[in-house]
């Protein structure tokens, strides 16, 4: 079981909840009751609509549900958007959604596009970033499995990790250089005639300029650019190129970077040139799954008539710090973004700002109202995972005091907003079934059939006869884009290339160059999640250091440091002090630290400063960095 997971037991009974409604009140807080809260919502919400008539609809911001159900997630919206209130920031903006997107734009589908069961099919599965024994411990057992199948195991990172251990082969790139690292595998399949030729010419659009742009990408220029040695890129061209069955796994660490879209092309490129996008054991299994394309319908249809287009993360933070924003709906942790004290500073702008969840942690230092929520185990609801399967999670205790399922509140809320016109919604499976109704290839996933099958059922499932649809999400062999064809050339993704990720300490053109000579790198451990609840666990605590910093021998050798000691890590933005881990599995001149510690734990080991109160704020496309700028290590006195 994964530790996380095990957490949730502590976490439910910790004397630490907030189980009743609470207002500020001068200096302390009040309690009030659950009907007096939602009132107190509503009619703020209301007040917007008629103090600015022609100019509300952002004015009143959510930041997504995340822990509860999936109808928690689509009753907030539903209720938001029905009251003309577009904008909603979600998990994806600073998490998996380059590859998400990309995903979409060059196969039709931001989801996985096959299941864990076909690693067992497959010839050589490739781990590039995927450090499963760590974030995802339940899904080890499919690796175990397919090694003792004789699958062929690749794993791509550059530290050395728990995953290493069950691995053929471990490459260990520059972090930011995966994209470079594909185009040299293509290089060389290419130029070695290890693809198939004839599936391209009828399966693949884009070929013309994805060969122009692999002619400069030769196993030595990519050693250069990525720190593998020549004969690695080679070794895994050649790999790649003679086996029939292929399946990547892609890490979230992937979309991490500025150049995270380019990267997350490239690889599906190499998947696409050699003929393992569908099929038994082929594919790619992406962090993304289990959301078919009409909840989006579901929502058009229970929308304002008038709404207005949703902005933009980036552009609800500068709304917020004009001062733009009224109400903010709280419901996630806003320490999951980039400059998090600017952040910070921005919601504190915001006029009245509802916090959704548990604790007494920074989210409700900057609250006005807190309304606090369910845990898991207290509530129903449909859940999805990594291989789009969908499970139904039955409520196991009572919920205590006046805690409120995020379904439930949404759902009273847009009662309030809306009495005449909102649905009649009154449970979760209510709302289940009317978002299984709103798309063809959900209505075989009936309630009955979900709550009887202990594992899920995998979506699509176009009718109850219908057997779920393990392997591949492409049936007939067609991909889910207009014409049926991958499409690695797609304008609005930009040329098919790869480049540093913003403020990396390699590019030698940037006025910092030299400043800060570490690459950067910060992510998951087995013990946390990120930003969030785990850190009132004290089970989790005794797994805890606070802040630390993984770093190689080579990097310290004239700081002076050993293994135990404290260094300042220093980016341009901020610093923080964390204690040295000494270790030879990471590359030198890079540093590693965990991202969950925060100062609101009233557990030691679990308490440090955010990490992303130092990291620059610095976005592709789509989603913000978190990896590959620049840092540096200064001793502490």
């Amino acid at each position: 079981m994964c530790p996380k997971g095990q957490s949730l037991v502590e976490l439910t009974n910790s004397p630490d909840r907030i189980l009743y409604p609470l207002v500020r009140d001068g200096g302390g807080w009040k309690r009030i009751s659950y009907a007096e809260a939602v009132d107190l919502v509503g009619r703020s919400i209301l007040a917007v609509k008629q103090n600015f008539p022609e100019d509300f609809a952002h004015r009143v911001v959510l930041f997504m549900p995340l822990w509860e159900s999936r109808e928690s997630e689509l009753a907030a919206l539903m209720a938001l958007r029905m009251a003309g209130f577009p904008d909603a920031a979600t998990p994806g903006d600073a998490c998996i959604a380059s590859a998400a997107t990309v995903l979409r734009i060059c196969l039709g589908t931001m989801n996985s596009t096959t299941t864990l069961d076909q690693a067992l099919n497959a010839q050589t599965l490739v781990l590039w970033g995927a450090n499963i024994a760590e974030i995802y411990p339940p899904y080890m057992r499919w690796i175990l499995a397919a090694k003792e199948k004789g699958v062929h195991i690749v794993y791509l990172d550059p530290r050395k990790t728990p995953t290493s251990n069950f691995c053929d082969l471990h490459l260990m790139p520059r972090p930011g250089t995966d994209g470079a690292v594909a185009l040299g595998v293509l290089h060389v399949l290419l130029k070695e005639g290890l693809f198939d030729r004839d599936y391209v010419a009828s399966a693949v659009n884009g070929f013309d300029e994805l060969e122009k742009a692999v002619e400069a990408y030769t196993p030595e220029r990519v050693a250069e650019i990525s720190w593998l040695k020549p004969g690695e890129v080679v070794r895994l061209a050649t790999l790649l190129g003679k086996s029939n069955h292929t399946m990547f796994w892609l890490g979230g660490s992937l979309c991490r970077y500025t150049n995270g879209i380019q990267t997350v092309r490239n690889i599906i490129a190499m998947q696409a040139v050699t003929n393992n996008l569908h099929g038994t054991g082929k594919g790619v299994m992406n962090v993304q799954g289990g959301k078919p394309g009409g909840e989006e319908r579901f929502l058009e249809h229970y929308s304002a008539p008038d709404l207005e287009a949703g902005l933009s993360i980036r552009k609800i933070l500068y709304n917020m710090k004009r001062g733009k924003v009224d109400v903010l709906l709280l419901n996630s942790t806003y320490r999951r973004y980039p400059d998090a004290n600017a952040t910070k500073e921005a919601i504190s702008k915001v006029g009245f700002v509802v916090y959704r969840g548990h604790f007494m942690n920074e989210e409700a230092e900057l609250a006005h109202l807190i309304i606090p929520g369910t845990m898991p185990f207290e509530s129903d609801g449909s859940q999805y995972g990594a291989q789009r399967q969908v499970v139904w999670r039955s409520k196991a205790v009572e919920k205590p005091g006046e805690t409120s399922e995020d379904w439930k509140f949404y759902i009273d809320l847009g009662r309030r907003l809306l009495p005449d016109r909102f649905p009649a919604i009154k449970s979760a499976e209510d709302l289940y079934e009317l978002v299984r109704q709103s798309d063809e290839s959900w209505k075989g996933i009936t309630l009955e059939r979900l709550k009887t099958s202990p594992t899920g059922v995998t979506w699509p499932c176009f009718s109850a006869e219908d057997s779920e649809s393990r392997g591949s999400i492409f049936r007939d062999g067609r991909f889910l884009t207009e014409d049926g064809k991958v499409h690695l050339s797609f304008k609005p993704l930009g040329p098919i290339r790869w480049e540093e990720p913003e403020g990396s300490p390699m590019n030698k053109s940037s006025e910092e160059y030299g400043k800060f000579p570490l690459i950067f790198l910060q992510g998951k451990v087995v013990h946390q999640w990120q930003h969030t609840y785990t850190n009132w666990s004290s089970y989790m605590a005794q797994f805890s250091e606070g802040n630390l910093v993984q770093i190689h021998p080579e990097t310290v050798r004239d700081l002076g440091v050993g293994d135990g000691d404290w260094v300042y890590i220093e980016t341009k933005i901020g610093k923080l002090k964390a204690k040295v881990k000494l270790s030879g599995g990471i590359l030198p001149g890079v540093v590693w630290t965990p991202s969950h510690p925060t100062p609101k734990s009233p557990v030691p080991g679990n308490q440090g400063v955010s990490i992303n109160t130092i990291i620059p704020s610095y976005w592709d496309k789509v989603s913000a960095q978190f990896n590959g700028f620049g840092c540096r290590l200064v001793k502490a006195g």
